[in-house]
């Protein structure tokens, strides 16, 4: 990591707790990339494969226990039969320091998962805010936090009444657009933070364009990481270490990985399953 970014750490989030959700049957049949997937199989241009259950829960029950190695408490909350998507806890709110908003997804289903998350971190001791904009749109996997200024996408998940209420919520904090083009759902498939003044992007026009946009609208310096498997952007930085994709998931990657993040401890890591209905590792935990 350039010296110069050092400077960033300073600022940059230190974790103690987590919040993460266990997996329900229902997610095999009725999640919204399914439904999606139903709706418009030639867009999506593949064969879907359905989740294995069982090796979904294993895997999150792995993830689960790595955050805790890695000195977080860690709070986990039941699955909900009604809210196939609830194991995606990031999408429902984002919080910095002891300030959390409880966001409002673009699918009517996973608004149901809102109130158990919101009664969750009231219980915990957090200050809690709702977005009460019915026009509003803004899910957790589209906000990237440096410690220094949010990076939002313009999407599908995310409108700008949605990262108007972002900004409301944390005023101190400077937060910038960044487009993303269906049919990549979240920021975080594009850019995320793999650490103090660090972005990871995907190898691609979409990576290319969100740093762009970074590099145009912010006034901090970053250092760009780009990943050659899309799969293997989205990471997750935990007090200087680094949570990405396991060798199988990407091959090519963990060569960058080693170079540009070598000084961090990094520590691989599956939720290969739920990646069949799109979903990355930083999609199954919200951290504070």
């Amino acid at each position: 990591m350039d010296q110069s970014n050092t400077t960033m750490a300073d600022s940059f989030p230190k974790f103690t707790r987590a919040l993460v959700r266990q997996v329900p049957e229902s997610i095999r049949e009725h999640s919204e990339a399914v439904e999606t997937y139903k709706r418009d199989r030639y867009y999506r241009g593949y064969e879907f494969e359905r989740i294995d259950i069982a090796k979904a829960r294993e895997e999150h029950e792995r993830y689960t226990q790595t955050l805790r190695d890695l000195g977080l408490e860690v709070t986990v909350l039941p699955a909900d039969e009604s809210t196939p998507d609830c194991p995606f806890v990031e999408d429902t709110c984002v919080v910095v320091g002891n300030r959390a908003l409880v966001t409002r997804p673009w699918g009517g289903p996973r608004r149901r998962e809102l109130d158990c998350v919101e009664t969750c971190l009231k219980s915990l001791g957090l200050e809690v805010y709702r977005i009460h904009d019915e026009k509003a749109k803004l899910e957790g996997g589209d906000v990237v936090f440096t410690g220094k200024e949010f990076f939002v996408a313009a999407s599908e998940c995310t409108n700008k009444a949605g990262r108007k209420a972002l900004a409301n919520t944390f005023p101190e904090y400077p937060v910038h657009t960044i487009p993303v083009l269906w049919p990549e759902f979240h920021l975080k498939g594009v850019a995320c933070c793999a650490g103090p003044g660090v972005m990871a992007l995907g190898k691609n026009k979409d990576g290319k364009r969100a740093w762009e946009k970074i590099l145009e609208k912010s006034e901090f310096t970053y250092e760009p990481v780009w990943v050659p498997d899309n799969t293997a952007v989205d990471c997750i930085h935990v007090n200087g270490n680094v949570i990405h994709c396991t060798e199988k998931q990407g091959p090519k990657s963990m060569k960058v990985f080693e170079e540009k993040l070598s000084c961090f401890n990094r520590v691989p890591c599956s939720i290969g399953e739920l990646g069949k209905v799109d979903a990355a590792l930083s999609c199954c935990s919200v951290l504070f």
